[in-house]
């Protein structure tokens, strides 16, 4: 997604690393008028919004439930299409107002996507921020024993980023933004989807306590 939407507005939806540092380089000038503070403060205000609704709804529903799951992954994949019909509906008139609903949409999907993942305890996969995957890799003192869960996830997030970047990219330059965010919006599906047939099991004592899961494997009440 922050690699279709870096271009066209010069802000990332979900890396809040990222516009953190554009905060700084927005509010002094730094290399012209590129940045626009607009662009960012948008993005970090309804990203933290996403995470609140996301974090917080979860922690009272059971944010291991698969009906949890479920059910926020779809706000998070009407988001995404929502934000892709809107920029191909206005594609050839853009204006301020709506690259900014834009912005908010994707950004405030990408918060309950990070909040969701960290709530289902699977460290290894942030789905929005790579350095501690790389990190965390690099220092494993396990790296090189076969049966190393944490290190695969590791390896699986990391190159399905990538893959993720390069088709979004692709998507972008031969086609256009709307379309990429379509495909976005269309993966997210997938994963509504996924959920349905992932295999179960009980919970534990705690509804978001952590526990050594496959990543197959969703913790619910039945």
């Amino acid at each position: 997604m922050d690699v279709v939407t870096f271009p066209d507005y010069h802000v990332f939806a979900s890396n809040q690393t990222g516009n953190t540092a554009l905060l700084a380089v927005g509010a002094l000038s730094i290399g012209g008028s590129i940045i626009s503070l607009q662009h960012v403060g948008v993005s970090l205000g309804f990203f933290a919004a996403g995470g609140l609704v996301s974090g917080q709804l979860g922690n009272l529903f059971g944010c291991q439930r698969r009906s949890w799951l479920i059910a926020t992954n779809v706000v998070q994949t009407a988001l995404g299409f929502g934000a892709a019909v809107l920029h191909a509906h206005t594609d050839k008139s853009p204006n301020e107002a709506t690259d900014l609903v834009i912005i908010g949409l994707l950004a405030f999907a990408s918060g309950g996507q990070v909040a969701m993942a960290r709530t289902v305890h699977v460290p290894e996969v942030t789905t929005a921020m790579v350095t501690s995957a790389y990190i965390d890799f690099l220092v494993d003192p396990k790296m090189l024993i076969l049966n190393n869960r944490p290190r695969s996830r590791r390896i699986v997030f990391v190159c399905c980023l990538i893959l993720g970047s390069f088709i979004g990219a692709i998507a972008y330059i031969y086609v256009n933004l709307s379309f990429a965010l379509y495909i976005s919006a269309l993966g997210k599906l997938l994963v509504c989807i996924a959920l349905l047939f992932n295999r179960g099991e009980n919970s534990l004592a705690n509804d978001c306590g952590t526990a050594d899961l496959p990543c197959s494997v969703v913790t619910f009440h039945r």
